[in-house]
């Protein structure tokens, strides 16, 4: 590193504490006093004259701008109220579309109840139709009205179905002996 002066070499010696004035430890260390500012002393500043406003003065055609510029023109008045009939429009139509919304998602949630309510009545349905079948009266109609008989052993055939989805299954399978 080269060195150009005295002062640039003896910042470059300088420890980091003693380049940025760290203070190390629970105890502040006492620092030199500062330096008295001088006492205000009227005598030596000079005072300060007021300053005086000057008045501008206008000319007519500033002044004509400047009503002019105040006036509601007709033409702002025409677009501004071509505006508000937008924005009027345009609300008109989105709170309407928001009604009708509300309307259909009231309607779906009634459905659904419908739906739920249905569903419910008939699996309920479907069980007391099951319950109601009584087997044995079925057989015995079946043998004393129309002449049936149960089919010999030798006669039965077994069938397994290997494409069974769903079985739901009410009562104990009776043993076929």
């Amino acid at each position: 590193m080269r060195e150009n002066s005295e002062g640039e070499n003896s910042e470059v010696n300088k420890t980091r504490q003693e380049r940025y004035e760290f203070i190390y430890g629970n105890t502040a260390r006492k620092m030199e006093a500062a330096p008295a500012k001088p006492e205000y002393e009227p005598s030596r500043q000079p005072k300060r004259k007021p300053a005086v406003r000057t008045k501008r003065k206008t000319t007519p055609q500033t002044k004509a701008n400047q009503t002019k510029a105040l006036e509601f023109d007709f033409a702002f008045i025409k677009a501004l109220a071509a505006g508000m009939a937008v924005i009027a429009l345009v609300s008109f139509f989105y709170l309407s579309e928001q009604s009708k919304l509300e309307q259909q998602r009231s309607a779906v949630s009634a459905k659904k109840s419908e739906l739920s309510t249905l569903l419910v009545e008939n699996e309920d349905l479907n069980l007391e139709i099951e319950q109601s079948i009584n087997l044995p009266a079925i057989q015995e109609t079946a043998m004393k009205k129309y002449g049936m008989k149960k089919p010999a052993q030798s006669k039965v055939i077994a069938y397994d179905s290997k494409n069974v989805d769903y079985v739901r299954q009410y009562n104990k399978i009776p043993d076929s002996k």
